[in-house]
């Protein structure tokens, strides 16, 4: 866990000055450090470990099939490193959108990488017209279920359970059960409803937060659940016309994934912060002046709704045992050089 209650604004250092025995803390969990340096590798392992236990991995003449997944990037890069160690051959499939970076090293760990715009020209005769990454995976895996193995992470229940079991016990553990807020972004969902599942059987009153990019339409699909309204989904609707999808990479989803759908409408989630694109990265930046640290957009995304909820329970005033405010560092930066961290490439593309 880096403590990074210093970074949180004036307010409520001034709270927490007036409170020394009932301050608001941040911490965020590390997970920058796994081997694939980002989060994922705990479902990688899991999906795969669990896979492999039923035998889901070799076909009917006991040869081993090819790991095939669809991935934003990170996901890729866990398959990549832990599927060839297993001794797989590993295939991923992304877009453009992902970072040069994240490609290199996904290469690097061993897999073939496909990009999912090139994907319809190689499998003419299968993808005719499909150019969704999830649904190229699910296509090749259902038209040839003896080659490909699909990790299918965004509808897996083993990637939230890998969270329920390891991160939410590890939150709890980390933080002695004060951990009173979780912020986390979302992206296949398995995060935010394994660790919420896990605290909230701790402590049923812990706040699970959803930082979530100004152009995803999961905080408004949350808020349309609870009877909000669709004033948030409309607004994303009109932005994506003008400006264009997300930029943040691994974070905001443009529907619910399976996962987010478990037991219904993300149902672990109290609510939903939305943060601009080029928010998440200046907080990336922040964090990178400030405590040295590299870490990627999703983070950004995840500190910077974090700093909303600070303000909030400074405004509240004081709660007894205080305030502990846990997010993740989900991905180390050194995978966005070419984006975040390069000058020339936020000039261009920041719309503020």
């Amino acid at each position: 866990m880096v403590d990074l209650t210093f970074m949180l604004g004036d307010d409520v250092k001034a709270f927490n000055e007036a409170h020394p025995a009932t301050p608001i803390k941040l911490v965020g969990k590390a997970e920058f450090m796994n081997p694939g340096m980002s989060h994922k590798d705990r479902i990688a392992k899991a999906m795969l470990d669990k896979a492999e236990a039923r035998g889901e991995l070799i076909d009917n003449n006991g040869k081993k099939k090819t790991i095939l997944a669809a991935s934003s990037g990170n996901t890729g890069c866990s398959l990549a490193l832990i599927g060839t160690l297993m001794g797989y051959d590993v295939v991923i499939i992304t877009n453009k959108k992902c970072s040069a970076e994240k490609c290199a090293h996904i290469r690097t760990n061993g897999a073939t990488l496909w990009m999912a715009e090139d994907l319809p020209t190689m499998f003419p005769n299968d993808l005719e017209g499909v150019t969704d990454y999830m649904a190229q995976e699910t296509v090749l895996c259902t038209n040839y279920p003896d080659k490909y193995f699909s990790v299918n992470q965004y509808d897996n229940l083993d990637n939230m359970e890998a969270h329920y079991d390891s991160t939410g016990k590890e939150i709890w553990e980390q933080t002695e059960g004060k951990v009173t807020h979780f912020v986390m972004a979302g992206s296949t969902g398995g995060t935010i409803m394994g660790v919420g599942k896990y605290l909230k059987e701790k402590k049923g009153d812990v706040r699970i937060v959803l930082s979530d990019p100004h152009k995803s339409h999961l905080v408004g699909l949350l808020e349309s659940d609870r009877g909000m309204g669709s004033g948030t989904l409309d607004k994303v609707n009109n932005l994506i016309k003008k400006e264009g999808g997300v930029k943040v990479e691994g974070a905001g989803k443009g529907e619910l994934t399976k996962i987010m759908s478990h037991g219904g409408v993300l149902k672990y989630v109290d609510e939903g912060i939305p943060v601009h694109d080029f928010d998440c990265f200046e907080e990336c930046r922040n964090i990178a002046k400030k405590c040295g640290l590299l870490v990627g957009g999703s983070a950004g995304c995840n500190v910077a709704a974090s700093r909303v909820i600070a303000k909030r329970c400074a405004e509240e005033g004081p709660r007894e045992g205080g305030v502990t405010i846990v997010t993740l560092l989900c991905d180390h930066g050194i995978k966005y050089m070419s984006k975040i961290f390069n000058d020339e490439w936020i000039a261009k593309n920041d719309n503020r």
